[in-house]
């Protein structure tokens, strides 16, 4: 059974684990996405502590995590967005390389959406490395645009958006008076 919910501060180890595997499994292939310094035990439990942070668990087990909050990198500022109102952005999204390529990516997009249509946002934005093939294929799959780049200290990330849909209002179509 597969189970998302927020992080808890006693999984830190476990969330810290994850994310060290993925590192090594990046490095392996290639892409010097991730180090020591990021993201390190203080961001993920700055984002725990702000219940930014969300876990997919299978059978129990933590599998991967993605924190969602309405910060946007001062790196934001210069790119040519296509979409504006209330923004969703998306932070350190990471599957445990033994659980990659079984939807667990998807789904805790999904969830981002999802949440981002409840709690009223317009759009939802993030960045991706772009010497990472695997990571920008999949958000351009689940509909996500590329709005610019930007550069980090590991090189340069792709922007990438997406218009929240509009729930339809109950007993009839949405923008009809």
């Amino acid at each position: 059974m597969t189970l998302i919910r927020p992080a808890k501060m006693d999984e830190l180890d476990t969330l810290l684990d994850i994310v060290q595997a993925a590192t090594r499994h990046m490095e392996a292939k290639g892409i010097h996405q991730w180090d020591d310094i990021y993201p390190d035990r203080a961001i993920l439990q700055t984002d725990v502590d702000s219940q930014h942070m969300h876990v997919i668990e299978v059978d129990g087990r933590i599998v991967g995590m993605i924190s969602i909050n309405d910060s946007q990198s001062p790196e934001y500022q210069d790119v040519k967005w296509k979409y504006s109102g209330r923004v969703l952005v998306i932070h350190r999204l990471t599957i445990d390389p033994s659980h990659q390529r079984q939807g667990m990516a998807t789904r805790l997009m999904d969830f981002a959406e999802k949440t981002a249509e409840k709690q009223g946002y317009e759009t939802i934005r993030f960045d991706a490395f772009t010497q990472n093939p695997g990571a920008t294929a999949l958000y351009g799959h689940l509909g996500y645009e590329k709005a610019g780049t930007v550069r980090f200290r590991k090189g340069v990330f792709f922007c990438f958006e997406k218009q929240v849909k509009k729930p339809v209002a109950e007993g009839g179509l949405a923008g009809r008076s």
